[in-house]
This record gives structure tokens, C-alpha cells and sequence, in this order.
């Protein structure tokens, strides 16, 4: 199966060729196979080479995005270590599960402590832009900052405190100047009872100070960027304008991917419709993730020179190859003009020009010879079929001469019919009628196939005529369970064989008239007919019987031809049965296919 689909293929492709001119196919044939390997090699190396320095860049861009992450990591313990020490301070722990039973004299005491205790360590780290120490129901017994944040904010904060399983969230916000903030929570609890929360501190980093710290100064190519997103994919921290803040940049294409992979492997995607090439590297102790994103034209900014080499030699073999395709075009169209132009004076019955010996012995020559030949076979063939139209004629004008035989035959019996009419008996004259129309239709008509319809009209004017012979010894009728049957093609002379062998062979002794039904019936794709009569019938077994009724005919035309002639045609599926019980009668049922007009061609 595959050879012979392959040899179909070459075939299609082929036909195709031949749609363009011998000029056309030289030149793409010299094409194709000059530069096919040139620009095969040109993409592999560039395929490869592309995906060297990716791997290159890859792992570089890893290193530099894990040492990334150690410096944010230490970054972040800063502030960590900071909070551990205004948690375990031994003001706030004294006075935050009383404060809300403070006067305001007292609470500004408290403020001032407080500021007096962990100013020097708040102000050493110079990028934090607030610190905020709240009460269980939110009340700020401390506020070094300037900026105002909505309480919805810092609800949110102490919310993801309390859903952190190490006591220490971190999360972006704005506040209201519109300033990026980096924000650490935790919960205060009472350093005797850990089970017991006093409080909440909030440690607001300047988020700008932070990026310039880790990792802003650090270039992983020209057009590239990297940013901090925590675990939802919300953008921390990042110096790129088209980067927001606090949005989920890229969620499906890139951060869900990253979370896919976590850490293990660079990978493409498209980034604002560019492709890029996508780093990342987890930071444990906040839950971020650190993503650096290299633009693929940054990646393959060297091939360009390489690729502009091989379009100039691309170019060159083009121009080196049309110029030899012409070369060899030109050797070749002079032999085929002339063949040409001697084909187009055969055309228009010019046979006596040779169009000449040619000395060369390339496949033109050779050609040139087989034409010449075949121009003198033609003229013999010519010459043949002049004959052989003569002797056409003289045939059909036999034939005409032949024809006069069956009109004079239906001519006499026309005027035997109207004889008998005369006479007044009209059993001669409706036998003569019906062996004319039955003889008309075996003689005239040379289809093999003809309607149902005509098929029992033949019927019944074989059924007239026997009628003349054996009297009202038998009674024949003819129904079809629909009219469209009737339109269907079948075989010309099937019924008449077998409702002959129940006129002949089906009478009992007693005289009884026989009863013999036709009937039809459309069974799926298959039209059934059904020959039955209540005659004596026979035994199955009796091979005499068998073979009497299979013989049995009227022109040469018995049951047996019958059935062969339906399996010639339509294979074994189709044909007769008979079926016989002694005293009861028989039944002969020809199975055959749905045939119309339209579908006659196909059989």
C-alpha cells in the first residue's frame, strides 16, 4: 500500500510539472536543488547556534538571579531581625494590653518611649519609610511616618499575618501619595504566654530604596527586566514602567508557568507579543518569586551578521543557477520548436513533411525518429479506416435490406387481426393482438433491461396467447405493493419462464383452474417478486421434478437461464428460489437490486 501511494504521489506531482513550461521547470530544478541544501544548513546552524547561546544565556541569567535572591534574602532579614526587636521590646510588651485604657497624656509618653528606645535601630536601615505598632482592635499606639495608608490596607495586612504559618507576611502598597511600599507583619505576642496576641507591627519599606539595593543595577541584556511578584503573581517590586505595581502582569502566559516549573528551568513565551525568554528564581523567606525576562531578538542580535552572509550567497547561486538553467533551456527548445511546428502540420493533415534527419542521439533525435514512424503509420491507418467505413456502410444497407422481414411479419398479422375482428371472433383476434406486441418487444427491442412494467404488459400478452391454447385452465393476476415499482429496471424475459412452468406443470387432474399470483415488494436496497401458484406442486427431493421445472421454456429462454443471466449481472446475492410442497403449490421468489434509469450506467 505504500509503494502504490507513493507511485500515486509521484504521479499528482507530475501532472503538476507539466502545467509549467520546460524553461520554468529547469529553472526550478536548479533552484531547488542549489540552494535547498544552502538554506538547510543555514537554518540548522542558526537553529542550533539559537539554541546554544539560549542555553548560555539561560544558565547565566539563573546564577545571576540566585545571587540575586541571596542578596533580597539578607535584604529582607534586615528587617526581619528589626521586628523581632520591637516585638521583644519591654515597652510594648508592658504597655500594649493597656493602652486602651490610657489617657492620651499617657499614650504620648508611651509614643515618645517608644521612639527613644528603637529610634537609632529604625533609622539605621535609611529605606524605611514607616513603622506602625497597632492593638488587637486596630488603634495605632505608634506611627513614625508621615504617609497615611486606608484601614482596608492594613486590614488586609493583618489578615495575611494571621494566615502566615511563621508569623511574618510580606506585601506590597500604596499609600496615599501614591508611593510603593513594601510591607512586613507580625504578630506581638506576649513574650511569658505565646498564646496570647498583644498586637501587631508593620514595617513599611521604601520600595524603591529596596529594588536599588537587590537587584536594579544588574542588566541581563539590552530590552530585558526583571521584577519580584509574590505568590499570587501580583507584582512587588519592579523598575520597568511597563511593569505596574501591584497588578498581575502576564498572569496566564507567564506567572502560572513559573509556578508550574518553580524554579527549574527557563522557558519562552509571549510578553507584550514578543517572545521572550523567562528566568525566575524563588525567594523563600517572603514567598516571592524574582523574574528576569530576555527579549529573544536580544538572544539572536548576533546572527544577524551571519544571516546577512548567507542571503548574498543565497542571492549568488540563484544568479549562477539561472543562468546555466538557461544555458541548458536553450539546448534543448530549438529541437523542441521544430518538433513543434512539424506537429502543427500533422495537425492540420500535412503528412507528406519530414521534418528531417537530425544527427544528434540525445532523447530530441531519438524522438524526432518515433514521430516520423508514427506519421507513416498514420497514413496506413487512415488508409484502414476508409476501408473499413466502406465496408460499415455495406453492412448497414444489409441491415436496412434485413428489416423488411419483421415489418412484413407484423404487417400480416396486423391484417389477420382485423380479419378475425371482422369475423367477429375476438379470442383469435386479441391472440394475434398479443403475439404481435409480444414479438414486437422480443424483436425490436434490444435493451436488456426494461421497467417492470413492460416486463408484465410482456406477461400478460403471453398470458393471452396461452389462454388461446389451454382455455380458463389457469387464472393469472399481477399486483405491486407500490407504483414506483413499476419504474424499476429488471432483466428483459424473467417472469415468462417460471409462469410458464405453472401453466404447463402446476394443473391437477381434477380439472381445477390453477391460480398463479405475481406480486412485488421493495425490501431495502433489493426488489423482491414473487411467482406463487396453488397448483399440485412437486417434492423438493425429486431431482425429475427439479430438473423439469428448471427446463422448462418458451424460445430457448428456461428457468435456469434465468436465474443465471440474474447472477451474471448482479452476483450471487440475487436470483431465484423456489420453494414447492405435493397438493399445495409453488413459489418462486427473484431477488434483485434497485435499478432506475440514472443508475443503469453503474451495473
Amino acid at each position: 500500500m505504500s509503494k502504490g501511494f507513493s507511485f500515486n504521489g509521484l504521479r499528482n506531482g507530475s501532472s503538476i510539472l507539466r502545467r509549467m513550461t520546460i524553461k520554468h521547470r529547469l529553472l526550478a530544478a536548479f533552484l531547488i536543488t542549489s540552494l535547498l541544501p544552502v538554506v538547510f544548513v543555514a537554518i540548522y546552524s542558526n537553529v542550533k547556534y539559537e539554541a546554544s547561546i539560549t542555553n548560555k544565556i539561560s544558565a547565566s541569567s539563573m546564577q545571576i538571579l540566585t545571587e540575586l535572591t541571596q542578596n533580597a534574602t539578607r535584604e529582607l532579614g534586615q528587617y526581619e531581625t528589626l521586628s523581632e526587636t520591637i516585638i521583644i521590646n519591654k515597652s510594648i510588651q508592658s504597655n500594649l494590653p493597656k493602652f486602651g485604657t490610657m489617657t492620651d497624656y499617657e499614650k504620648n509618653e508611651l509614643r515618645t518611649q517608644i521612639n527613644n528606645e528603637l529610634g537609632q535601630q529604625i533609622f539605621r536601615l535609611s529605606n524605611i519609610s514607616n513603622v506602625v505598632i497597632l492593638t488587637n482592635d486596630g488603634q495605632s499606639i505608634f506611627d513614625l511616618g508621615f504617609e497615611w495608608y486606608p484601614d482596608i490596607h492594613l486590614n488586609n495586612i493583618t489578615a495575611a499575618v494571621k494566615a502566615s504559618p511563621s508569623n511574618a507576611a510580606w506585601t506590597y502598597l500604596r499609600s496615599n501619595r501614591g508611593a510603593n511600599r513594601i510591607a512586613l507583619s507580625r504578630t506581638i505576642y506576649d513574650e511569658d504566654d505565646t498564646n496570647k496576641q498583644l498586637g501587631y507591627v508593620i514595617i513599611l519599606i521604601d520600595e524603591k530604596v529596596f529594588s536599588r539595593n537587590t537587584y536594579a543595577q544588574v542588566d541581563l541584556g539590552t530590552g530585558s527586566s526583571i521584577y519580584i511578584a509574590n505568590s499570587e503573581g501580583m507584582v512587588v517590586s519592579s523598575i520597568s514602567p511597563k511593569i505596574q505595581h501591584g497588578t498581575q502582569f502576564e498572569k496566564t502566559a507567564l506567572f502560572d508557568k513559573v509556578m508550574r516549573l518553580h524554579n527549574s528551568k527557563a522557558f519562552y513565551t509571549q510578553v507584550d507579543g514578543r517572545k521572550t525568554l523567562v528566568v525566575s528564581s524563588y525567594i523563600r523567606s517572603a514567598d516571592w518569586y524574582l523574574i528576569g525576562l530576555v527579549p529573544h531578538s536580544f538572544l539572536v542580535s548576533e546572527l544577524s551578521e551571519m544571516r546577512g552572509s548567507l542571503v548574498f550567497i543565497c542571492l549568488l547561486i540563484l544568479l549562477l543557477a539561472g543562468m546555466l538553467a538557461m544555458w541548458i533551456y536553450f539546448s534543448i527548445h530549438g529541437p523542441m520548436r521544430s518538433l513543434l511546428q512539424y506537429a502543427n502540420q500533422i495537425r492540420v493533415g500535412q503528412l507528406e513533411t519530414k521534418i528531417g534527419r537530425i544527427s544528434h542521439q540525445d532523447e530530441m533525435g531519438k524522438l524526432t525518429d518515433t514521430i516520423d514512424k508514427m506519421v507513416e503509420q498514420l497514413k496506413a491507418l487512415i488508409y484502414q479506416v476508409k476501408s473499413e467505413q466502406q465496408a460499415k456502410r455495406d453492412a448497414e444497407l444489409k441491415m436496412l435490406q434485413a428489416q423488411i422481414n419483421p415489418h412484413f411479419l407484423f404487417n400480416t398479422l396486423n391484417s389477420l387481426k382485423w380479419s378475425a375482428m371482422m369475423s367477429g371472433n375476438d379470442a383469435v383476434k386479441q391472440g394475434i393482438e398479443s403475439l404481435s406486441e409480444l414479438l414486437r418487444n422480443t424483436i425490436l427491442v434490444k435493451e436488456e433491461f426494461i421497467s417492470l412494467e413492460m416486463e408484465i404488459e410482456n406477461l400478460l400478452h403471453y398470458a393471452t396467447i396461452q389462454r388461446i391454447r389451454y382455455g380458463d385452465s389457469f387464472k393469472l393476476s399481477c399486483a405491486m405493493s407500490d407504483d414506483d415499482l413499476f419504474s424499476f429496471l429488471v432483466p428483459k424475459f424473467i417472469l415468462q419462464p417460471i409462469v410458464e412452468n405453472s401453466i404447463l406443470h402446476a394443473g391437477s387432474e381434477d380439472g381445477r383452474r390453477v391460480g398463479i399470483r405475481v406480486e412485488g415488494i421493495k425490501v431495502g436496497a433489493f426488489l423482491k417478486i414473487k411467482i406463487s401458484d396453488d397448483g399440485k406442486g412437486f417434492d423438493m427431493n425429486d431431482v425429475h421434478a427439479r430438473k423439469s421445472a428448471s427446463h422448462a421454456k418458451l424460445s430457448g429462454i428456461g428457468i435456469a437461464n434465468v436465474d443465471e443471466r440474474i447472477r451474471m449481472h448482479f452476483g450471487s446475492a440475487c436470483g431465484l428460489v423456489t420453494r414447492s410442497v405435493v397438493n399445495e403449490g409453488t413459489e418462486t421468489v427473484i431477488t434483485l437490486p434497485i435499478l432506475t434509469k440514472e443508475g443503469l450506467d453503474d451495473v
